[in-house]
């Protein structure tokens, strides 16, 4: 089932929903605010739980799609301080290498996406904290010109920076825990270990957090910026709330789109 909560506003419960929390409570958007998320969940997070779970919005903002974002115009919460200009590291033919600036509209750039596995618990495997798989779906965006001027110069361009796997999975796993608060409310399910998962206390990430490893479909069409699917999943008898979800859906270098995130954000009540 396909849960369009862009633009949505849900009403809270009174405590927050991760720890339980009451007291101060803070709107939680379920797509994080820097990547054209509007949805909100009404004083949905506590105060210290709100810090953690920013981090991990702000790790996919800015360590994974901080350049893409640059070139789609995204809005911020600094939007003054958005960057007119990004660096890109040139190889030459010897060997050794440069950093040069380039305006946003005329900087190549590579989009680095997590890929390990689908969750542990669709695999029947024993829960784990090792992602066994450390991949990345690429894309690139190289401008014609510069492409031109490289091939003349022999050059190459460098894709650099780490991929924090927990902090990436955890991200996705929040987004997903919301759309299943939104969908089924707090008290529709069996949270299991999401909560903790997200906060950082629970080790096993990959055992509810994964990814479809063959290359992505093709985009989906324009609308919707990000596609969120619910659906009932059953394995070994277990039946479980599974959460697909597609970032930047519509996005597209040449024929394959964004890839498919699966998150078990837990079981239907008793």
């Amino acid at each position: 089932m396909f849960d369009n909560v862009q633009g949505k506003r849900f009403p809270g419960y009174g405590r927050c929903i991760y720890c339980g929390s009451s007291g101060v409570l803070k709107d939680e958007h379920i797509v994080p605010l820097s990547l054209g998320g509007n949805a909100v969940i009404k004083n949905g997070s506590c105060g210290d739980c709100e810090k953690v779970t920013s981090y991990l919005d702000g790790y996919l903002a800015r360590a994974t799609y901080n350049e893409y974002r640059a070139h789609v115009g995204l809005k911020s919460r600094r939007q003054k301080d958005r960057p007119t200009s990004l660096p890109v590291t040139i190889v030459k033919p010897d060997g050794t290498s440069e950093v040069r600036m380039f305006a946003v509209e005329a900087q190549p750039y590579f989009l680095m996406m997590p890929i390990w596995h689908l969750p542990g618990i669709a695999l029947d495997k024993p829960p784990s904290a090792t992602f066994e798989i450390m991949q990345a779906h690429a894309c690139e965006y190289i401008p014609k010109d510069f492409k031109k001027s490289a091939e003349m110069e022999q050059e190459r361009i460098r894709a650099q920076g780490e991929i924090n796997y927990s902090a990436f999975a955890r991200a996705i796993a929040r987004i997903s825990y919301c759309t299943a608060v939104s969908f089924l409310g707090l008290d529709g399910f069996d949270h299991m270990d999401l909560p903790e998962l997200i906060l950082g206390k629970y080790p096993y990430i990959p055992h509810y957090v994964g990814v479809m490893r063959n290359d992505p479909e093709p985009p989906e069409p324009y609308g919707s910026m990000h596609r969120i699917d619910i659906q009932e999943y059953t394995r070994a008898g277990n039946v479980y709330w599974l959460v697909s979800l597609r970032l930047f859906s519509h996005s597209s270098f040449q024929d394959n789109g964004m890839p498919i995130y699966r998150t078990i954000v837990g079981r239907p009540n008793a």
